[in-house]
């Protein structure tokens, strides 16, 4: 199980200053008001994070991301996340707000991929043109512009755009929300009310700002837009890839733009960076999308969230990238920091996989979590079939095939969100990947007996054990949130068992009736293993999340043996397949707990996805869905 969990208001970003500073009275005080009624108020000096907040969704690991040092000034960017909250303005020679562009000289990057710095440790190699330069990313079907984005450069650059006056400003806080007070909502509220532009363009900016500067989650931000209703297929379908394809290549794009841009793409305004960002996904990567769509579309988007010098920087790096990418070059080498940037994730990571993979492993490793990841449905067994789900899909115009190694799964492409499919919503299907699928044949239920899931939302895992038993016997979910507990019981519904109890309290002190005859904890994790299905989380992680997880997996580990009968099955998984999180912390349990013995998953699961040790063991780069562990107890 991922850690991501919803946290308490987005508030500031890290390293971005206050809004709302005026200029004080005194001479001069007239002219500055009346600059602060055309552009904002007084640019102020960045202010410290609130105690806490530094580091709380990565910074540092970002920055090393892009092959950069840690240095927060590199890595947290300037925070200029608004034009009420602008910052300090870098210093240009344009005096755009946002910096200019600048011969390709950055490191490893341009037409003469030079390193200012000198000589790396390994020598570029050029990239062919089209997809193979940059990596394969799927195109918008049919003619590929869409409709114009809102906002447009000149005359109209000192009016309140037509966007901001429709869906609201996004310089200012929100009215009645000041991020001073902390006063904005929690993160789940803000994502409901989130109000999406008509524009997929503009649409997906909006997201991919939200994820950069406030930690939301890409998946959620989707799934609301979608469900707004309205989306014509093929903007629906770019609205995904958009955000999906810029998040999961921002690194390389981060080289790509750190070569032209002087200051650092860092260091640009964050509403531009993230326009800079889409218009170079589109431009490196999807061949469909017009060039000269592309720009247009970026510039006007810049000047609608910025002004017209960063629409006259944006104008100038796009063209930059239209006329110079079939000569842009990316490390070759094997080191970490050509690794980080090009497989796109964050430099500490590389460094992991690097020492224990080796460099070909890491290639395919990084390749793997790139790849466009397909949607996994789970068939409802107390419905029907494997076989019976593909042809309900089939009439409603998806196509379906069956997973490798789950007999209960099918794939279906991601452009079609399952919320919206008439299967999912009758019950026939919930979304689920393989390898979450191979943990409830691990647990391996039997009809009449009592099952405890310790941490069961949103609910996938203790569904497929009900199912799995036929849904005659008594499955335990538990859930200390109780919005959770909400989402527990909203697909208990939706699928119709009625073996199931979600109750809501902490699974470890929770005072239950019987000892269980068998206990799943899918513990809360680092998520490391499914990078390439959450592209935006590799951006959030750091190195730290290894040291805080085991202690809780383990905590919970141990609570739920004490729940379990003599000769009871206890199972553990997490959706990672880092040593600290697995095999390690098997070994500690063991050790703490002498009456519980391992016992092997050879039988009960394809030997592919059974390691030598007999633990569950899947990875993304061999078998091709996301990476999880499992391992599978009996007590004495």
């Amino acid at each position: 199980m991922n850690d991501e969990r919803p946290e308490q208001g987005p508030g500031r970003s890290a390293g971005e200053s206050r809004p709302g500073s005026r200029p004080a009275p005194g001479e001069g005080a007239d002219r500055e008001k009346a600059k602060e009624q055309r552009e904002g108020p007084a640019r102020r000096g960045p202010v410290k994070p609130r105690r806490g907040e530094a580091n709380r969704r990565g910074e540092a690991d970002r920055g090393n991301g892009y092959g950069r040092s840690a240095d927060p000034r590199r890595a947290g960017g300037s925070g200029n996340s608004d034009r009420r909250n602008p910052g300090p303005r870098p210093r240009t020679d344009r005096g755009s707000g946002g910096g200019e562009a600048r011969a390709p000289t950055g490191r490893g990057f341009g037409p003469s991929g030079r390193n200012p710095r000198g000589p790396g440790r390994s020598g570029p190699g050029r990239l062919r043109s089209g997809a193979e330069r940059f990596g394969s990313g799927s195109e918008r079907p049919g003619p590929a512009p869409g409709r114009p984005g809102s906002g447009s450069a000149g005359r109209n650059s000192g009016r309140t755009s037509r966007s901001a006056r429709r869906y609201g400003d996004p310089r200012s806080p929100q009215r009645g929300k000041d991020p001073r007070a902390g006063g904005h909502p929690n993160r789940i509220e803000t994502e409901e009310k989130f109000i999406f532009p008509d524009n997929p363009r503009e649409a997906a900016l909006r997201i991919l700002h939200d994820v950069d500067t406030r930690g939301m989650f890409s998946d959620r931000l989707l799934d609301g837009a979608h469900s707004r209703g309205g989306w014509d297929p093929r903007d629906q379908a770019l609205l995904h890839e958009l955000v999906k394809g810029t998040l999961r290549w921002r690194g390389r794009i981060d080289s790509v733009l750190d070569s032209i841009v002087h200051i650092g793409i860092l260091q640009v305004q964050p509403w531009v960076r993230n326009v800079l960002r889409m218009g170079a996904y589109q431009v490196l990567f999807l061949d469909r999308i017009p060039p000269h769509a592309a720009v247009d579309e970026s510039v006007k988007l810049a000047n609608t969230y910025g002004h017209p010098g960063t629409a006259g920087l944006a104008n100038s790096v796009m063209r930059r990238l239209v006329d110079e990418k079939d000569t842009f070059v990316l490390p070759q080498g094997d080191d970490e920091e050509s690794l980080a940037a090009w497989g796109s994730h964050p430099r500490w990571i590389v460094e992991r996989w690097l020492a224990r993979f080796g460099p070909e492993a890491t290639r395919a490793l990084l390749t793997a979590n790139n790849r466009h990841v397909p949607v996994g449905l789970r068939v409802n067994a107390l419905r029907g079939t494997r076989e019976q789900l593909i042809e309900r899909l089939a009439a409603e115009g998806v196509a379906a095939r069956p997973a490798v190694f789950s007999p209960d799964l099918v794939w279906i492409d991601a452009q079609h969100p399952p919320g919206r499919l008439a299967a999912f919503k009758q019950g026939w299907c919930t979304a689920q990947d393989e390898s979450e699928c191979l943990v409830g044949r691990l647990v391996a239920p039997q009809p009449h007996e009592r099952l405890l899931d310790l941490c069961a939302a949103p609910g996938g895992k203790c569904t497929h054990l009900a199912e799995l038993m036929g849904d005659e016997g008594e499955v335990w979910a538990m859930e200390r949130a109780a919005e959770r507990v909400q989402s527990l019981e909203n697909a208990i519904a939706r699928l119709g068992t009625h073996s199931i109890h979600a109750v809501q309290g902490d699974g470890r002190s929770y005072a239950f009736p019987m000892p269980f005859d068998r206990v799943l904890v899918d513990a809360p994790c680092s998520g490391l293993g499914v990078l390439g299905r959450r592209a935006d989380a590799r951006w959030r992680k750091t190195p730290d999340i290894l040291r805080e997880m085991p202690p809780i997996q383990l905590d919970l580990l141990t609570a739920a043996g004490r729940r379990l009968r003599p000769g009871g099955v206890l199972v553990y998984s997490v959706c990672s397949f880092e040593p600290e999180e697995t095999t390690h912390l098997v070994e500690r349990f063991l050790r703490a707990n002498p009456a519980f013995v391992h016992e092997a998953a050879n039988g009960l699961l394809p030997d592919p996805v059974v390691d030598e040790n007999g633990f569950m063991s899947v990875l993304p780069h061999i078998h091709g869905c996301d990476g999880a562990f499992a391992a599978r107890f009996r007590k004495t």
